[in-house]
């Protein structure tokens, strides 16, 4: 099985993905992104993140017409969910929606239908859309249709007016809006049909994509091959559990301290990336919570633990390099690609002087990495090191410092490339050696005593100390 699924996977939700895996040829992860959007619009409503807004979460499956099998995935979804939650996907799925006020009058009827029902008001609908291009080129003609996507999304109140009987002008108005998003669409159809407008508005960053492939072909005299996914109990009492009274989660005193540590760095993140780059990812960090309350709820639990935010945050994470893969391919056809990671680096070290802090390397790497993947790329780079220089204030973390080094010297004093770590301890001040005047090997270029200082101009010093532009390294 997929290994980065396995980084997702957690609780009930994540073993019945796995249980039904040998039975479906589709992508684990688009399963399981496609499960997640099933189950929070059967609970949406009733869930709700620590702030009280909703935890319902939408996805988008991007894959090739037959090899994404993203029809199996979401086939395979409804497998794993329907005998859990009843008639909701046969009673409230819609498809084909395309207009703002379609939207919003879809909601409205499906709320007024349900005040005659036993249960009362219910205005919970889920829409799938396996031609997301088709919807999307008709929407892109209709002003209203993002707008209240988004609203939809935040939870706050969409309106419509029609005209009624003898011409009156009525409204139609859901103040909770219970709207759940399931998408497909092709890499090739995808940036044509997301425009840039759009996604500046923010409806896109709401709707995390991942790219999905098939796993494997099962044998073709296996029948109905889904028929082999069965219930799973404990979503059975989950959803029972939910639908009783709402549920507000909250987080683990350990889940709140890394949230808000991971809210800052991605804060960092998105200010670093032009706003056409950042727009499609700048929800990343409530799309985390979401995620990881619809996996807590799964287990009849209302306070998130620190496992259940890994999970989310590997999840959010995947979706956030996939768009960027999109991003770059959809810039190909200009000629701009993607550099490796070590490129960046090595750039990234060239406008900072040959040495920066390891938290300006990655603001740099942008959505290509994290503290873990940058120090694997550096283990590569036998002209770079990551040095650690001690403990930071009162005790806290270390912080690392990043520089070119000449690795013919360095391997004449510390052995083989292979043998030489590394990640070591800086030297004091005292034991420190005056600082190189040069990096060999880099390509970089710096002034000489012999050259002129008409050479160090103002602006030359500028240059190196603006901000970096880290994506415009990236595409």
């Amino acid at each position: 099985m997929n290994d980065q699924f396995k980084t997702m996977q957690y609780g009930p939700l994540g073993k019945a993905v796995a249980a039904a895996m040998p039975h479906t040829e589709a992508d684990a992860i688009g399963v399981y992104a496609a499960t997640l959007s099933l189950w929070s619009a059967a609970v949406n409503g009733q869930v709700l993140q620590p702030n009280g807004r909703p935890t319902v979460f939408w996805s988008a499956l991007v894959g090739r017409s037959k090899i994404g099998r993203k029809g199996f995935a979401l086939a395979t979804a409804r497998a794993i969910v329907d005998p859990s939650i009843g008639a909701f996907l046969s009673t409230r799925s819609r498809k084909g929606i395309s207009s703002g006020p379609a939207l919003v009058t879809t909601l409205f009827e499906v709320e007024q239908e349900s005040l005659t029902s036993e249960d009362g008001r219910d205005g919970r609908v889920m829409v799938a859309e396996d031609e997301w291009a088709s919807v999307l080129r008709r929407a892109n003609r209709d002003a209203t249709y993002h707008d209240q996507l988004i609203n939809a999304w935040d939870g706050v109140a969409v309106a419509n007016t029609t005209k009624g009987k003898g011409g009156k002008r009525e409204e139609q108005r859901i103040e909770c809006p219970l709207l759940g998003y399931h998408a497909h669409i092709q890499p090739g159809r995808w940036a044509p049909l997301v425009k840039p407008e759009v996604a500046l508005s923010g409806a896109f960053n709401r709707i995390p994509h991942f790219l999905v492939e098939k796993s494997k072909n099962l044998p073709s005299d296996i029948k109905r091959p889904l028929d082999a996914v069965k219930e799973t109990p404990a979503l059975t009492t989950a959803y029972r559990w939910a639908r009783e009274k709402a549920r507000e989660m909250e987080l683990s005193a350990e889940a709140a301290k890394v949230h808000d540590a991971y809210r800052l760095e991605f804060d960092d993140r998105c200010a670093s990336l032009p706003e056409e780059v950042s727009c499609f990812i700048e929800r990343g960090d409530e799309n985390l919570l979401r995620i990881a309350c619809l996996l807590t709820a799964a287990e009849r639990k209302t306070v998130v633990s620190l496992r259940a935010w890994k999970a989310a945050h590997a999840m959010i994470e995947y979706s956030m390099a996939c768009t960027e893969k999109l991003i770059n391919e959809a810039q190909s056809g200009s000629g701009r690609q993607m550099k490796s990671v070590e490129q960046i680096i090595r750039e990234a070290l060239q406008r900072f002087g040959g040495e920066a802090t390891r938290t300006l390397i990655l603001r740099s790497l942008g959505t290509r990495g994290n503290a873990d993947s940058l120090t694997a790329a550096i283990e590569k780079m036998p002209d770079v090191v990551m040095e650690r220089k001690g403990s930071g204030a009162k005790g806290g973390a270390p912080t690392f410092q990043i520089r070119f080094v000449d690795p013919a010297s360095n391997d004449q004093e510390q052995g083989e490339p292979e043998e030489r770590p590394k990640l070591a301890v800086v030297p004091t001040q005292r034991e420190r050696p005056a600082p190189r005047k040069r990096a060999a090997s880099t390509g970089v270029k710096r002034p000489t005593a012999k050259k002129a200082p008409a050479k160090k101009t103002a602006p030359a010093r500028q240059k190196d100390e603006r901000p970096t532009n880290p994506m415009a390294d990236l595409l």
